[in-house]
């Protein structure tokens, strides 16, 4: 059962960003360009993306990043600060590894390949992207989400110095931790506002509790289409606003990861967004949710990397059972 939920999580974040990242801050007439309309599976990136040189399947660098932390948990059996460095900056050396834009996560990464100490290398953005890493304290920290907290808070400010964005990421690694450890259920409205309730109590500055708080008044409405949630919360990078309507698509469609995952990808609204993102944090909560055997096979098949992330998955379980 375990296994099943933590190889939904990984395998269903990684898959909603690779699909997230065709359409990432294009908008709805220039989607309709590059694909002829919404992304309902796996495609070649358009000339028109911000991605045009990956492959099909191929996902952006917030993956490459949530792998690396979840690398160093399945490798020392808990989070070590100096591996999770050595990681990134092999990383950052090796250019023809990375995706766009990545700018914290290199900078970061640079700062302490030059030998800055923490305080002088931690990058002071409040990106969604600096918070994605934090899932995997979720994962890994399955059974307490008062140690996802604290865990995904720190992976968070090992790279970032701002306090929404680090709170951000504990809030996430709470609720990937809740899920996998079978302490919510998302199956009528009262449990949605329930679960975001929970969240608001690990929350620890106003600015993630103004945007819970939100998403609590669109969750508690008879109806509340997309598009309205779009515009209460937002879509682009700032962490409290994509966590916040990834959140919102993931309640919502918590009966089906395919419905969850393709309504967060094609997020992007009138004006674009950050949509590998919001898709990564849907796929990661609905995947954990309801399994890996959720996830469409084929899906599975073509996302990058497959046979080395399901590899990954079973050191990190195994760790896990330690």
């Amino acid at each position: 059962m375990l296994e099943g939920k933590v190889e939904g999580a990984v395998f269903g974040g990684v898959i909603g960003d690779a699909l997230g990242t065709l359409v990432e801050e294009m908008d709805s007439e220039t989607v309709k360009r590059a694909y002829g309309g919404p992304i309902f599976d796996f495609r070649e990136p358009s000339p028109l993306s911000v991605c045009p040189h990956l492959k099909k399947g191929q996902y952006s660098h917030e993956s490459q990043v949530f792998l690396m932390a979840l690398e160093v948990y399945a490798e020392k059996g808990y989070f070590d600060e100096n591996l999770y460095v050595e990681k990134l900056i092999e990383w950052v050396k090796d250019e023809k590894s990375h995706r766009y834009p990545a700018g914290s996560h290199i900078n970061a990464a640079l700062s302490y390949a030059a030998g800055l100490e923490p305080d002088e290398a931690r990058v002071k953005a409040c990106d969604i992207d600096g918070a994605i890493p934090a899932a995997a304290a979720g994962i890994f920290r399955w059974d307490s989400s008062y140690d996802a907290y604290s865990e995904g808070s720190y992976i968070a400010s090992i790279t970032h110095d701002d306090e929404a964005l680090v709170d951000t990421a504990g809030v996430l690694a709470v609720a990937v931790s809740e899920v996998l450890g079978g302490r919510v259920l998302l199956s009528t409205r009262e449990d949605r506002l329930g679960f975001v309730e929970v969240l608001r109590e690990f929350a620890q500055t106003q600015m993630v509790r103004s945007y819970l708080d939100l998403l609590y008044q669109a969750l508690g409405r008879e109806t509340s289409s997309l598009d309205e949630v779009i515009l209460l919360l937002g879509n682009g990078n700032f962490a409290p606003e994509a966590f916040s309507l990834a959140l919102f698509v993931a309640l919502t469609n918590s009966t089906s990861y395919k419905k969850a995952v393709v309504t967060a990808v094609n997020s992007y609204g009138d004006f674009g967004g950050d949509t590998d993102a919001i898709a990564f944090i849907t796929g990661t909560l609905v995947g954990g949710y309801l399994g890996v055997s959720s996830i469409p096979e084929e899906w599975l098949r073509c996302v990058e990397g497959s046979d080395y992330i399901r590899l990954l998955t079973k050191k990190l379980i195994d760790k896990i059972r330690q």
